[in-house]
């Protein structure tokens, strides 16, 4: 009798003194609601990481860092240059440039090279077309034959 007693009377203390649980986390449902919870587990598994502490912080109470502060102020610092920034395009008129027509040619000069008397251009590699005469000043001194000249004197 005295155990059944002392049973009683402990689970009376206890019961008393724990009084209600702090509420600890809180999130946000699909409709907007915000809801709160004594524990993290109790959170439905989608909203469960953007559940939010709100409970007491000390020993053995979960609490940011001085980093996850940081970061924290970081991102609501980028939040803010995001809406600043749409908030001036719809101000600002942004500038259309005109496109550019493609000619089709390439971007950069043709590699060149005279040959024979021959002015040839480089179309792809490995691969020449001839495209006029050489200019009087330049000359490889080779004749229309393949061989090379020196005056009046050929090579061969």
């Amino acid at each position: 009798m005295t155990r059944l007693a002392m049973a009683l009377s402990f689970g009376t203390i206890v019961l008393l003194a724990a009084g209600p649980g702090d509420a600890q986390w809180r999130y946000t449902d699909d409709r907007g609601t915000a809801r709160v919870t004594q524990y993290k587990i109790d959170v439905p598994t989608p909203y469960r990481d953007a559940a939010e502490w709100v409970g007491p912080v000390g020993i053995g109470k979960p609490a940011l860092s001085a980093d996850q502060h940081l970061a924290a102020q970081r991102w609501e610092a980028i939040q803010r240059i995001i809406a600043a920034e749409a908030a001036m395009l719809q101000i600002r008129t942004v500038p259309q440039t005109p496109l550019r027509a493609d000619t089709g040619g390439p971007s950069q000069p043709m590699t060149t090279m005279c040959v024979a008397g021959e002015l040839r251009a480089m179309t792809s590699p490995g691969s020449w077309k001839v495209i006029g005469p050489c200019s009087a000043g330049f000359s490889t001194n080779y004749g229309t034959n393949g061989y090379g000249t020196f005056g009046s004197v050929t090579v061969r």
